[in-house]
């Protein structure tokens, strides 16, 4: 026998069903109106700290450079003001290296302050380069951006000048001067979050001022409409094939292990998911370069592919040359010097594996010649900074009084 329902009981189910449908709807409203809160509309700009968040470093290892040691090292490394013929990414590079408080009795050598004007003032820039020079900054309708990849007058790298001017600590406003106008530091980050798009080639330096600046927020709306998170960003770094990308792939990991210190020390800027993938990932990068550490203490362009070191050498079409292992052995150190405390135990080397690094880097360095020492500056600039990182100290820190 079939049962029919009544008038009354499909009235019920009819209102029961519309009551569902509307609690469905509003939950799905308040939803989308906290991710708006939490990301804002396309195109609006996060609200962002005054002034940028400070990763000081944690640890004091004498066996990977003496007191005496860095003391030379930094003295042979203080950024040589080369008049016309010094090079942006020079700039960039000294002023990351030796901050703004870094002063030095000598004419020929940049103070800290004045690598920052170079960058940030078009006039000290044309005073420096000569009136012809492109300038570096340049106007947009709502902001400033940094030219980039046109030559020694520009930054080698998207955002690279300015997460320089992050890490040194410059804030929203300090005063920046282009061709035409005076504006503010604001007027660089923000341009940078407005062109940013998942689809740029780099992601390193960009992550870097923005987690800088960002916190406590996790993330924004691009103008495109997409949503960014540090949760992305840190996917997006990682998913490159190593050796790839800048610096034989160490840029991104130095920025991966900022985003935890960060996450750690400031604000929760991370699932607790991506965190420990991103320890996961910088764990096996570090097993990695204990492999293939060269029996003499250095790393070469092969470092994520190769086995053991040991005491071969590396083929000469995989960065066999003085400069290149200046610049895999520094970025490596300079990487673990900045790991948080929490994760060291996972992420440091053994003590031997940084000994040898630190020592080669000294040894190479005392070795170089005038010449060398400015072709090679960007990549030194890595590796100074690292040794000092591993005696507690910034390098303007360092007493170079002998």
């Amino acid at each position: 026998m079939t049962t029919t329902a009544t008038p009354a009981a499909r009235s019920s189910r009819t209102v029961l069903f519309v009551i569902l449908q509307l609690a469905l709807i509003g939950a799905a409203a308040g939803w989308s109106s906290v991710r708006y809160s939490q990301f804002g509309q396309p195109g609006q700009l996060p609200s962002l700290r005054d002034k940028p968040l400070e990763i000081r470093p944690l640890y004091d290892q004498p066996v990977v450079v003496t007191d005496e040691q860095l003391q030379r090292v930094l003295v042979k490394l203080r950024p040589k003001n080369l008049q016309e013929k010094s090079r942006i990414n020079h700039i960039d590079h000294a002023l990351r290296f030796w901050g703004l408080p870094a002063k030095f009795d000598d004419p020929t050598v940049f103070n800290g302050s004045e690598l920052r004007e170079v960058l940030t003032d078009t006039g000290r820039f044309k005073k420096q380069f000569g009136e012809q020079a492109k300038p570096l900054l340049l106007e947009t309708r709502r902001g400033v951006r940094v030219r980039v990849a046109e030559g020694v007058m520009s930054s080698s790298h998207v955002d690279h000048t300015l997460a320089g001017l992050a890490e040194v600590g410059t804030p929203l406003d300090f005063p920046v001067k282009t061709a035409t106008r005076a504006t503010n530091y604001r007027a660089m980050l923000e341009q940078s979050l407005r062109d940013f798009s998942l689809n740029q080639v780099e992601y390193e330096w960009s992550a870097m001022a923005y987690a800088l600046f960002l916190p406590p927020a996790k993330g924004w709306r691009t103008s495109e409409g997409q949503e960014v998170t540090f949760d992305l960003l840190a996917d997006r770094i990682m998913r490159q094939e190593l050796p790839q990308g800048v610096c034989f792939g160490n840029h991104r990991l130095y920025t991966l292990v900022v985003l935890l210190r960060i996450d750690e020390e400031a604000s929760p800027i991370l699932s607790p998911e991506k965190r420990e993938q991103i320890i996961t990932f910088l764990a096996d990068m570090t097993q990695r370069l204990v492999r293939s550490q060269n029996a003499e203490g250095f790393w070469d362009g092969d470092w994520p592919t190769r086995g053991s070191g040991g005491g071969e050498k590396p083929e000469k079409t995989s960065g066999d040359t003085n400069s290149d292992r200046i610049l895999a052995t520094g970025h490596a150190l300079e990487w673990w010097a900045m790991v948080p405390k929490s994760a060291a135990e996972r992420l440091h080397p053994p003590r031997d594996v940084l000994v040898r690094g630190g020592q080669w880097l000294v040894k190479t360095i005392d070795a170089l010649t005038p010449e060398q020492t400015e072709n090679y500056f960007t990549f030194l600039s890595h590796a100074g900074r690292a040794l000092s990182l591993w005696r507690n100290h910034f390098p303007y820190e360092v007493s170079l009084n002998k």
